[in-house]
């Protein structure tokens, strides 16, 4: 698993990419860990850039 994409098209990469190896319930629990590491850290980078950019333009670079 690389990463997410939701209904509306948006995707994301996952930072540590996870192997679907094993019983399948411990592998979609990585899954879901690094699906809420990655949303973390991409809204910690956002947030960092908030100040930076111009309102518009950073609001179309970052996922919603």
């Amino acid at each position: 698993m690389v990463g997410m994409t939701s209904d509306e098209g948006e995707n994301y990469d996952f930072f540590n990419p996870i192997k679907p190896e094993g019983n399948v319930e411990d592998w979609m629990n990585k899954v879901d860990e690094e699906m809420k590491s990655t949303l973390q850290t991409l809204c910690k980078i956002a947030v960092f850039n908030y100040a930076k950019a111009d309102r518009i333009e950073w609001i179309r670079e970052q996922i919603g």
